[in-house]
């Protein structure tokens, strides 16, 4: 099993180069997400809904094609765990807990 991470947010923006890409529709199967996203440390922070039935929120890649994001539904709106693949080596580099209420002031319902 792939070592649980989670990416600090310089690392996380890291794999952001050359932009991002909605691929959700198009994206390739890279490596078992799902076997990461049931650690404890990462089960805590995703819906358990969205866990037990496998839902992905979207699927974007970087521009240089290297870096997939994987956004997972977490524990309230507007909150993902954002699964970070490296395309090249099939393989999870970590997670991180992106909340969009903190970062851009928005309210919960």
């Amino acid at each position: 099993m792939t070592e649980v991470r989670e990416l600090t947010e310089k690392e996380y923006n890291g794999t952001m180069s050359g932009g991002m890409k909605n691929v959700t529709e198009s994206a390739e199967f890279i490596t078992d997400i799902w076997e990461y996203a049931r650690n404890f440390s990462v089960r805590m922070l995703l819906s358990e809904y969205g866990l037990e039935n496998k839902l992905i929120e979207a699927v974007y890649e970087n521009g240089t094609k290297e870096y997939q994001h994987i956004l997972l539904f977490g524990d309230r709106e507007n909150v993902y765990v954002v699964i970070v693949a490296d395309v090249i080596k099939k393989e999870i580099i970590g997670h991180y807990y992106l909340d969009l209420n903190e970062k851009y002031g928005l309210e919960e319902i």
